[in-house]
């Protein structure tokens, strides 16, 4: 993952660690690069202090910690510890040495059709352990899928997360997800599924073989109304050398009815991989 630029947390200690540098940053909080007290370089993420200060944010990012503690899986990156800064929540994670997907993406431009289905595979058996704990990731992109050094996928940033028989978390107003990878269920408002996060992935996928989103090419909100009416690009139109077979699988998860996508993620990353005349249990780096 890159470091960014100097920070005044660094080399603060917090609880059993001693942070680094800066990671990245989003909506919640800040990741940090940190160093536990036996040596272990781990990542950190610290929730903004004036969210902080807001009992509903709290609520969602222990939520966070929580989840991923109850999902142990090889492609969910997993929490290691919590804890609290001053007032400021905090979560520990393992440190994926290696970089999120879509700085990848950025770096080297679309994949090949086997590093994409090795992708696809990882993520979606870790997307299936957090079903299988009840939850519905519900903000499945690029930059929550982690690669290590040896191509690796994880899932990570349960933020949004939503258990399948609790209520959601939010402040009135506030967008739940990101609007490229929406599926039209979650734009409505209705109940979330499992086809909600693999509609998110088959964007992902659209993304890592075409070099962008499905609906790129709308402007504003006027993506979600691309998502629940209109159809995808033909991913051939964008990109002449992939095989047709593999365009259509590649396209199956889009369906704008939930139960016209594939059966489970798993189900999706194997008919990748029969369209790309491989097997979807990848073995190596790619």
């Amino acid at each position: 993952m890159n470091e960014l630029s100097d920070d005044p947390l660094n080399r603060t200690r917090i609880g059993d660690y001693t942070i680094d540098c800066l990671l990245g940053q989003g909506g919640m909080g800040k990741v940090y690069k940190a160093t536990a007290s036996d040596g272990t370089r781990v990542a950190l993420k610290l929730v903004k202090s004036d969210l902080a200060r807001d009992e509903t944010f709290r609520r969602r990012f222990h939520r966070e910690a929580r989840i991923a503690q109850t999902v142990k899986h090889p492609n969910v990156v997993p929490v290691v510890a919590t804890g609290d800064h001053e007032g400021v929540p905090y979560m520990v994670q393992r440190y994926i040495d290696g970089l999120a997907l879509d700085q990848k993406l950025e770096r080297d431009g679309p994949l090949d059709m086997a590093t994409a289905v090795g992708i696809c595979t990882d993520v979606a058996a870790g997307l299936e352990a957090l079903w299988a704990a009840g939850m519905v990731h519900r903000d499945v992109k690029p930059a929550n899928i982690l690669l290590d050094e040896h191509g690796e996928a994880y899932i990570t940033d349960f933020g949004l997360a939503k258990d399948t028989q609790g209520s959601l978390l939010t402040r009135p107003g506030q967008a739940l997800g990101s609007m490229d990878y929406m599926a039209p269920e979650q734009i409505r408002g209705a109940e979330l599924s499992a086809a909600t996060d693999i509609y998110a992935l088959g964007c992902v996928m659209h993304e890592c073989m075409c070099g962008r989103p499905p609906f790129a090419e709308a402007q504003g909100m006027r993506i979600l109304w691309a998502h629940l009416q209109d159809e995808p690009p033909d991913p051939c139109r964008l990109r002449s050398d992939l095989p047709p077979q593999f365009a259509r699988a590649l396209s199956v998860a889009l369906q704008k009815d939930p139960d016209e996508r594939p059966a489970s993620a798993g189900e999706y990353a194997r008919m990748l991989a029969a369209a790309a005349g491989r097997s979807s249990n990848r073995v190596g780096p790619y």
